[in-house]
């Protein structure tokens, strides 16, 4: 790039809202389409932007999200000149044991890691999104803005702001109102959680404001864009026109899938100029079954299909045994569907194993979750399979 920039992703949260999903770890490496964690559409938006240097903030179970990302050599962040750094709580002189209370006290914590490269501009950025981004564009508008905070907005529906930070914009584009997750708004402008501050700006005044108050838990949110707008400073938003999704909820990540299986989707995964890229395992090809039927079905390599599926995505090294039917579901990774099974509207987690004769069906208000935590629970609840050859 042109400019001096670091990025800091966020990557520390629970996300409880996807449930038993996100028990055993964090919702940034929650599997995608079967081949992709959700880490990897930031991480891949920052190499093919031609950020090179790039900060991952861990806190929640970080153990698998450590060992996906390595030295970034997936996302081409292991070249001459580029790096990918994780980072979590850790102890030290001045502040004794830190857990990050807020997301700003993460980046604030990790100060001497963006300082090392005196960057002009800090990117942060959030992992838990299903986006395709350029962000030269973006710092390219908070330069021509003259801004020294510049916020990536998309418009939301009315029922959907009481889920996101909420935007009142003059017509320069500046920001002169932020509301956190309002009960209600005239507002449509919702915050994309990916935000371009001008560093010195930032260095100056929010860590000078907040290093004394760092065990109080500092947020973007609550406090830095608050602090931003109330001082007069140069607050413009940057509407973003494609596709993205919060995939915070189970309903939001069912409905994520379900528009990768849109001809028309907006995400495009085939774009091969603006590729997605992950860490995959080396595994055979899928194999569908002389006697399966498959229609409008994502299946990843190692998985093979006896039965029968239907407008669903299929993780790597699955198995849909003979007359069982999947439709309007995802299956991730390893997981089996035994004999004579029909599962609708459903996400089965990872390793899960749904024994022979067993119906699951949701609806689109209503997705089923199964993992190996909830099993026995969904099975008495649902209906416990027998085997009737027996």
């Amino acid at each position: 790039m042109a400019v001096n920039s670091v990025a800091m992703i966020l990557a520390g949260g629970k996300g409880t809202r996807l449930k038993e999903l996100t028990i055993h770890r964090p919702k940034p490496a929650v599997s995608f389409a079967g081949k992709y964690r959700l880490i990897d559409f930031v991480l891949s938006n920052c190499t093919n932007s031609g950020i090179d240097q790039v900060g991952v903030l861990t806190q929640y179970e970080p153990l698998e999200l450590n060992s996906y990302i390595g030295e970034g050599s997936s996302w081409d962040l292991d070249v001459h000149g580029a790096s990918v750094t994780l980072m979590g709580p850790y102890t030290s002189r001045d502040y004794g044991f830190l857990w990050q209370g807020g997301t700003a006290e993460a980046v604030i914590l990790n100060m001497p890691f963006i300082e090392q490269y005196n960057p002009d501009y800090l990117l942060v950025l959030s992992a838990d999104h299903i986006y395709k981004m350029d962000y030269r564009k973006l710092i390219d508008y908070h330069i021509e803005k003259g801004s020294q905070l510049t916020i990536s907005t998309i418009r939301v529906p009315e029922e959907e702001t009481k889920r996101f930070g909420m935007l009142k914009v003059n017509h320069e584009n500046r920001v002169i109102e932020f509301e956190e997750k309002p009960q209600k708004t005239e507002s449509r402008l919702a915050s994309m959680g990916v935000y371009v501050f001008s560093w010195k700006k930032f260095k100056d005044d929010i860590i000078h404001k907040y290093q004394r108050h760092l065990y109080e838990g500092v947020d973007f949110a609550q406090d830095v864009i608050p602090y931003f707008i109330e001082t007069n400073s140069a607050v413009f938003a940057y509407e973003y026109k494609g596709y993205w999704r919060d995939v915070g909820t189970v309903e939001g990540y069912w409905k994520a899938h379900m528009d990768l299986l849109d001809s028309d989707n907006d995400l495009n995964l085939h774009d091969y100029s603006w590729p997605i890229f992950s860490k995959t395992p080396n595994l055979p090809p899928h194999h569908i079954l002389k006697d399966a039927k498959v229609r409008n079905a994502w299946i990843n390599e190692g998985s093979m299909v006896f039965g029968e599926v239907y407008d669903s995505i299929i993780g790597h090294r699955c198995v849909i045994q003979e007359r069982s039917i999947v439709e309007k579901s995802v299956i991730l990774t390893s997981a089996q569907i035994e004999h004579d099974c029909h599962i609708s509207y459903a996400v089965i987690g990872d390793e899960v194993v749904i024994p022979a004769h067993t119906e699951i069906h949701g609806d689109e208000t209503n997705i089923i979750l199964v993992t190996n935590d909830n099993l026995e629970e969904i099975l008495e609840h649902q209906g416990r399979g027998e085997d009737h050859e027996k």
